[in-house]
């Protein structure tokens, strides 16, 4: 048998400090369930490095990392559009206020006060991205636990510059990428 890990199963392993105190029990049900399974299985499939590092700290051998497909492969042909559109993702399903630390919200919304000259384009996943990624000028993913981003894969398959934090986002890093990436447009340097 073999499991597969993701980022935020990987990090409720190994740390709990951002969820809510009643959702301890359900963190130490996962954590037993998952010492259980550890019984009949011969590899944990784990995303990135990091997520391994959890499996890892979390007693667990046999670790293989595993980079799934991207989901849209496609180069998409660039719109031309007025203004420079910077994407952001935070998925809303589950506990809000857990997603919007770990995807990095309060970073995009200081950027978004401070960036007026950028036109941000939110989404929560569910969109098909086929449609935003044409005209997208920079992709914003400041997270603080991140297994792997189809998203920044997907972005680099269409040449879209991205800030991609994967721990400890900075605000003043995001900012110097994307004013790089606006110079770049307008006086392609």
């Amino acid at each position: 048998m073999k499991a597969f890990w993701t980022g935020t199963d990987s990090l409720m392993l190994v740390d709990f400090s951002m969820r809510k105190w009643y959702k301890k029990p359900y963190w130490i049900m996962f954590r037993l369930f998952a010492r259980l399974l550890n019984l009949f299985v011969q590899e944990h499939y784990a995303v990135s490095t990091l997520v391994a590092s959890h499996l890892n700290e979390f007693g667990f051998k046999n670790i293989v990392i595993h980079k799934d497909h991207v989901w849209h492969e496609k180069k998409y042909p660039k719109i031309e559009h007025e203004g420079f559109n910077v994407l952001y993702c935070c998925h809303t399903k589950g506990d809000r206020e857990f997603n919007e630390w770990l995807y990095g919200r309060d970073i995009y919304l200081k950027l978004k006060a401070e960036l007026s000259e950028c036109n941000f384009i939110e989404v929560d996943g569910s969109q098909d991205m086929s449609k935003f990624y044409p005209i997208t000028d920079f992709y914003l993913r400041p997270n603080r636990h991140d297994g792997h981003s189809r998203m920044i894969e997907e972005c680099k398959i269409n040449e879209i510059p991205y800030y991609h934090s994967n721990q400890d986002p900075s605000e003043f890093e995001a900012e110097i990428l994307i004013i790089k990436a606006i110079a770049k447009k307008i006086y392609g340097y």
